[in-house]
């Protein structure tokens, strides 16, 4: 019997030391791409034996990475990066700002007369110095902005004084539109007095939120580019340089809430319902303002329940559409308490259309509630109630999440009703407050204690 022969395994990478000089070695490889490349000359056949050791064991490891792939430039890689991604809307648009603004641009490096542009940097070339060069000149940047932006939006409008004013000495006044002359020439001969307080955003506006998300997208390029090797570790890591500590927002007590909602009359009747249902239901406004008839359902034991199934994309100078919700979690049912249950109901008998496609929710005209349309509906619904101007619409979510908390919601329950896909994103919306405290002692105090065994040998009096 002829036994074959077998044939030789092909090598993925090869070397070779020859000597180019007295007392001088180089190692030069074949890796592979089939590309001959040099390593390196050294003083000795061992140091350059050792140089391609290690770069053949890098390729039979895996680990190998072609030395020009780090050439690339970070603008480059950051804009295919952004292309390929399947991300929304409104996440892509932030990420587009945050590298045109931050991460792609020039910065002024603090205490010299240089700028940092890591855009026109190759990838390798982005050390953990580099970025720590940048970080300090993109905290600057960032709060030089804010300090900007306060100082263009130091106050209230003059409309906004004139119809104030008006209203303190009894003169009836639109909410908007054109308003008399002789109003505007009232103000004028008071004094021109200023009677809309304004809101101090100072210690809220700072910059510091703006560089963490930059810090952020960035440390997220980079470990994408470390798994397609043009770089071989990710030089983003400062400690604590993503992470935000936003300050602790006053969540609006419900009779707060409760008034605004009241307030929304006239022509913005139809916005009543929308306000009560977020503070009970702590849907997202995407969420609430994509609610169909056929997404409301009356359970057995007559209550109601909502089915989030979509979302609202709204983008600036684009026609209104729909998507799926801000994560696969976002697909929920949300049970509404009584309260909430009954405003939804009057208003579905009221202003919402027929059919099960209808929008629960709309304007005047039958057309989706944009952003800007709910924020100026709640702007007016504010200042008719004489609540403060910084109540936030979102600020309806953290309410809402707050009063299942202290109803006594688990965690999963709480993740679960928001809509979040981890347990961490649902803790940024549990608030305590002094009445859940109080409620928390007389509950304590309410315990029996009975089952306090003593220590053997001691007694209790």
């Amino acid at each position: 019997m002829t036994s074959r022969r077998r044939a030789p395994r092909k090598r993925s990478a090869y070397g070779n030391i020859r000597e180019v000089h007295p007392g001088r070695w180089q190692a030069r490889y074949t890796g592979p791409d089939k590309k001959r490349r040099p390593i390196g000359t050294f003083g000795s056949y061992e140091e350059a034996n050792t140089a391609l050791a290690t770069v053949l064991a890098d390729v039979y490891r895996g680990t190998y990475r072609e030395p020009e792939a780090g050439d690339v430039l970070l603008s480059d890689y950051a804009r295919t990066w952004l292309s390929v991604r399947e991300l929304k809307p409104r996440t892509r648009r932030g990420y587009s700002d945050l590298l045109s603004h931050w991460i792609l641009a020039p910065l002024d490096v603090p205490g010299t007369a240089r700028t940092i542009n890591l855009g026109e940097l190759p990838l390798r070339s982005i050390t953990h110095g580099v970025i720590t060069e940048w970080y300090g000149a993109l905290k600057v940047a960032t709060a030089a902005s804010a300090k900007a932006w306060l100082e263009r939006s130091t106050g209230p409008s003059d409309a906004a004084n004139v119809r104030a004013w008006a209203r303190q000495n009894g003169q009836p006044v639109k909410d908007s539109g054109r308003m008399p002359a002789t109003l505007w020439n009232g103000w004028r001969a008071a004094g021109s007095p200023q009677v809309v307080e304004t809101v101090e955003r100072s210690d809220a506006v700072t910059g510091r939120t703006q560089a963490a998300r930059a810090y952020s997208l960035l440390r997220t390029i980079c470990n994408d580019a470390v798994r397609d090797r043009h770089i071989d570790a990710n030089p983003c890591t400062i400690r604590g340089a993503a992470q935000t500590r936003p300050a602790e927002r006053v969540i609006p007590a419900g009779s707060v809430v409760d008034n605004i909602a009241a307030a929304c009359t006239g022509g913005s009747e139809r916005y009543r319902a929308a306000v009560v249902v977020a503070a009970w239901s702590a849907l997202r406004a995407g969420e609430l303002f994509a609610l169909r008839r056929q997404d409301v359902e009356r359970t057995a034991s007559g209550g109601v329940r909502l089915r989030v199934r979509r979302a609202m994309v709204d983008e600036p100078g684009k026609p209104v559409s729909y998507g799926p919700p801000k994560s696969e979690a976002g697909k929920r049912p949300v049970h509404l308490p009584p309260p909430a249950a009954r405003a939804l109901l009057t208003h579905l008998e009221k202003f919402t259309g027929p059919g099960p496609q209808a929008l629960v929710f709309t304007t005047s005209t039958g057309r989706p509630v944009r952003g800007g349309q709910r924020s100026q509906m709640f702007r007016r619904a504010k200042a008719r109630a004489g609540m403060p101007p910084e109540i936030r619409w979102h600020d309806l979510r953290h309410l809402a999440a707050t009063r299942a908390a202290e109803a006594g919601a688990t965690l999963a329950e709480l993740k679960q009703r928001l809509g979040h896909s981890t347990v961490a994103a649902a803790m940024i919306y549990q608030h305590a407050t002094n009445e859940g405290d109080a409620r928390l002692a007389e509950r304590m105090a309410a315990l029996d204690g009975g089952n306090v065994l003593p220590f053997p040998g001691q007694r209790y009096a």
